[in-house]
């Protein structure tokens, strides 16, 4: 068994079933949030919890708990990270950047939670996904948001500024003041039901 397998078992029993790894090499001087990174980091695993999986907070804790000590036991190094989340998980391919801005999979669309562990672990990495795999014709998200701050275009790595499909400033005044509920995560084509 692989080190990829023995560490997918291992998360499957802790409950988590999104887990994807990322080739990290090649990055330094290309994302601002890398230099920060110790040197020996190779590859990162991103793991994520669905909004339904019940306490999202506790579970991604225990996912990455069980993915230190795993590494750790191999004899690995590990470090955890908070940025950049959804630039890994597009990295590894199981997700990518919605119309809305959120980290979307096929399973959860934007509902969940991310958390990842950097190392130097041989994982065998998954295909990084470049673009948006929102339907084209889908404005679901959009039509919902109570401040307009979706706009119709899609994200594309490098080649689209998150500011031109997405205002920051207008979706913290609709969770602030129009209590908008994150309308745009129920209204989205991969939500579950």
């Amino acid at each position: 068994m692989n080190i990829n397998s023995e560490f997918i078992e291992v998360l499957n029993k802790a409950g988590c079933e999104i887990i994807g790894f990322a080739d990290l090499q090649g990055l330094r001087g290309v994302n601002p949030h890398v230099p920060l990174w110790p040197v020996y980091v190779t590859s990162g695993v991103i793991m994520g919890a669905a909004y339904t999986a019940g306490d999202t907070g506790q579970l991604l804790n225990l996912f990455t708990k069980t993915a230190v000590q795993f590494l750790r036991d191999k004899g690995y190094k590990t470090n955890t990270v908070v940025k950049p989340l959804k630039m890994l998980g597009t990295l590894s391919g199981i997700g990518w950047v919605g119309r809305c801005a959120m980290f979307n999979t096929e399973q959860t669309g934007p509902a969940l939670r991310l958390t990842c562990v950097l190392t130097n672990a041989p994982f065998e990495c998954g295909t990084p996904i470049t673009q948006s795999l929102c339907p084209p014709d889908c404005t679901n998200c959009a039509d919902v948001c109570p401040t307009n701050a979706i706009s119709k275009g899609l994200w594309e790595q490098g080649a689209i500024d998150h500011s031109e499909y997405w205002n920051y400033d207008l979706c913290r005044k609709g969770r602030s003041k129009e209590k908008c509920g994150a309308r745009c995560i129920s209204a989205c084509h991969y939500a579950p039901e």
